[in-house]
């Protein structure tokens, strides 16, 4: 795709970066556009969905995320693999008489006769990135029935006589292990779980926060998994009488997923849990838009971003979505004029037009230590990926106290407890009280599936329970997924974010100097208009985009 002039003027309108700074990008690119636009989506200077619609534009073309998307398995299974990484292309689903298919030349006939070919059905050619196209091949032919057709390639009778290393190094055993990964990260997977049982192992995947079974293999098979993942993690694979932590990444044409491993001693042999990080969608997921605020939330949010000192807190439970939140928030601010400087544990996102560190206790690289660095680095915005304990605690305050926005986390179950335990860390109450700017306290709950959507009326003991609903009037319409095969039959597909956020004014820093207890701080948000996380849930469950029970489950009641 050549790169011309209104495709250059459509993504210096789009990205923050200078007419000047613009043309290294543009001799980079040797004219080329896809080129071009994956080099200043790398550089954190423009998000996929935005340059994705330019170049889709550019050749009357519509864009789609792949990242995004619900695709077809039937219609899928129809193009062989071989040919769609030929033409890199991907059917996505058929509406009517007409396949959908992503491409990264949707105007080349050749291919689309190809294609078509294979399908037996006519073509919509639509755009989308290559890399995303590779990462969709690479990841949606990936089936469980793969990983059996390995596994059944190993003479179980000999497994005993082999040593771990052995095991580990096994070949169906090393590509099983790259399946079962692939397989978690199509499936949208947080957590892989290979478990210890009596007589076998059981892997199980959690997707939208719910644990599921994915299979069950033999004891050593099992064994020989749970190896080689602390091979490739750098773990002592001979040690199995004390829990190992350890890391790994698995690159994908598009992105980068960082695998964290732990491994825990069980009655019945090794447990090792692996999380999985970043990810193919991260690059359009980084956006305060994303992050489906309540507008009132989204506009003290970024107003209290655009403010030049003071410290804003995101908080929750872990796995409750505060690093994409945070993240969020330094993609809203960043620019070419600031200085942004993150302290983690782990690095979760990959931001190259920022300066990133990596906490390393072992080492001596604390979130004290290097905070104390950072602040020497002449730094606009430092986000601190946790506040732990009272030195980094105060660093943190002061920091915000002179002339530097700082973002992080507390595990605390709502917005206001966030100012109470900054204070039983042991921050006094006078520093406290001007360093916090605001508090957005989160959780995740799953989304009802769109393809199984109904309408139900909840029965009057529900209604009378959560809402001010009395007899007599009309029942309002909720929704709920039946359940099909899109979603697995649970009803829900993918999770959102339900929000409060506590906007600290003078009147809330009064009380706070003056000691007030929690009650007090609460009584005083409400007056100024806040709304708990309970009430945002609600909201989008009267919108039919979860459920009251989700929310119910997900919010503390205190």
């Amino acid at each position: 795709m050549i790169l011309s002039e209104q495709i250059i003027e459509d993504f210096q309108k789009k990205s923050r970066i200078s007419k000047t700074y613009i043309r290294d990008y543009i001799e980079r690119s040797s004219n080329d556009a896809l080129v071009f636009a994956s080099e200043l989506i790398h550089d954190g200077y423009l998000d996929k969905d935005s340059a994705g619609s330019i170049l889709g534009n550019s050749i009357n073309t519509a864009y789609i995320n792949l990242n995004t998307t619900l695709f077809h398995d039937k219609i899928l299974e129809r193009l062989p693999r071989e040919i769609a990484l030929e033409c890199e292309a991907i059917p996505i689903y058929k509406l009517g008489h007409t396949v959908t298919v992503a491409m990264s030349e949707p105007n080349n006939y050749e291919k689309i006769k190809i294609i078509s070919g294979f399908l037996n059905e006519p073509i919509d050619a639509i755009f989308s990135l290559p890399e995303d196209i590779l990462t969709a091949i690479k990841l949606r032919y990936q089936h469980t029935s793969d990983i059996q057709v390995l596994l059944q390639k190993i003479n179980l009778s000999s497994l005993h006589k082999l040593q771990d290393q052995q095991l580990a190094d096994l070949n169906p055993v090393v590509e099983a292990s790259k399946t079962i990964l692939l397989l978690a990260i199509k499936e949208n997977a947080s957590d892989i779980h290979i478990e210890a049982r009596e007589h076998e192992y059981l892997i199980r995947f959690r997707v939208d926060g719910e644990l599921k079974e994915v299979m069950r293999l033999p004891s050593k098979v099992g064994l020989s998994l749970v190896s080689r993942y602390k091979v490739i993690s750098k773990l002592d694979i001979a040690e199995k009488r004390k829990p190992q932590d350890g890391k790994f990444s698995v690159p994908l044409p598009n992105s980068k997923f960082d695998i964290r491993v732990s491994t825990l001693p069980a009655l019945y042999g090794e447990k090792a849990v692996l999380r999985i990080l970043g990810g193919a969608a991260s690059g359009s997921l980084l956006h305060l838009n994303n992050l489906h605020l309540r507008s009132d939330i989204y506009d003290n949010f970024s107003d209290a971003l655009s403010q030049p000192e003071g410290i804003i807190f995101v908080t929750g439970p872990t796995g409750s979505g505060k690093s994409t939140s945070l993240y969020s928030g330094l993609h809203h601010i960043n620019r070419e004029g600031i200085n942004i400087t993150t302290i983690e544990d782990p690095v979760e996102y990959t931001i190259p037009s920022i300066t990133q560190t990596q906490v390393d206790n072992k080492a001596g690289r604390t979130f004290s230590t290097i905070l104390r660095s950072c602040l020497r680095q002449d730094p606009d915005v430092l986000l601190v990926g946790e506040i732990r304990d009272k030195e980094t605690a105060k660093i943190a305050s002061e920091a915000a106290l002179t002339g530097h926005l700082v973002l992080s986390t507390l595990h605390t179950n709502n917005a206001l407890q966030a100012i109470i335990r900054l204070i039983e860390i042991g921050v006094e109450a006078h520093i406290v009280a001007p360093a916090i700017v605001g508090v957005l306290a989160q959780r995740l709950v799953r989304k009802i599936c769109d393809k199984c959507k109904e309408p139900y009326v909840p029965d009057e003991e529900l209604l009378h329970k959560y809402f001010y609903w009395k007899d007599g009037l009309e029942k309002p319409s909720f929704y709920r997924g039946r359940g099909c095969e899109h979603c697995g039959n649970t009803g829900f597909s993918g999770r959102i974010g339900i929000h409060e956020f506590v906007r600290v004014n003078a009147r809330l820093r009064d009380l706070i100097v003056s000691g007030a207890k929690y009650d007090e701080l609460l009584k005083e948000s409400e007056n100024q208009g806040f709304k708990n996380m309970r009430y945002d849930g609600f909201i989008k469950a009267l919108k039919g985009i979860t459920t009251i029970e989700e929310v119910v489950h997900a919010t503390p009641t205190g």
